[in-house]
């Protein structure tokens, strides 16, 4: 195991206050080890798997369905979460994203917990806090934190943290407005 997949490892398994990995690269093209296309057969099959179970259940009518295996995968959901059917969650590393309590995910939204860049691998923690409401088919993008009662426009893409209160919209998404604590 190199020294890069050794920090990556490290950094799944700690619940830490570090939100982001990163590695730099020769380029996206080249092989990283990264990425489960890259791993043994079986490794790789068992990856593309789960991956093709996640999407099945993704489109039927189970939310409860849809929550227990996500959870199996990894994912920390809170209660009274609902993910609505489309919704694609990243397959790779499942385990870096967080869903508290009273979460509403519309329709076909995507949350990615790494991304490719130019020169650099990036795998990030996703966080939605309590009372969030995601439109559909918003985009979140790796290391995000979406604050507490926030609400994302439909067809957003959330590429930076957005505060509590706040209302998001746009590609790339801007503030609308920040409301007050309304407790």
């Amino acid at each position: 195991m190199t020294t890069a997949h050794k920090r990556l490892a490290d950094f799944l398994k700690v619940d830490s206050l570090d939100r982001l990995f990163t590695q730099p690269l020769a380029h996206p093209t080249h092989l990283t080890g990264f990425c489960p296309c890259e791993h043994s057969f079986f490794k790789a099959a068992r990856f593309y798997i789960r991956a093709a179970i996640f999407t099945l259940l993704s489109h039927g009518p189970s939310n409860k369905l849809r929550i227990w295996f996500l959870k199996r995968c990894g994912v920390k959901i809170g209660n009274n979460v609902i993910i609505s059917a489309g919704t694609w969650i990243d397959p790779i590393f499942p385990q870096l994203l967080t869903i508290e309590d009273n979460v509403f995910i519309g329709t076909g939204v995507k949350i990615a917990t790494h991304e490719y860049r130019m020169n650099e691998f990036r795998a990030g923690r996703v966080i939605i806090r309590e009372g969030t409401l995601v439109g559909g088919f918003a985009t979140i993008g790796c290391n995000v934190e979406i604050g507490q009662h926030a609400t994302i426009a439909a067809a957003a893409l959330i590429g930076n943290d957005i505060p509590p209160h706040a209302t998001a919209i746009g590609n790339p998404a801007r503030i609308l407005r920040k409301q007050e604590n309304q407790s």
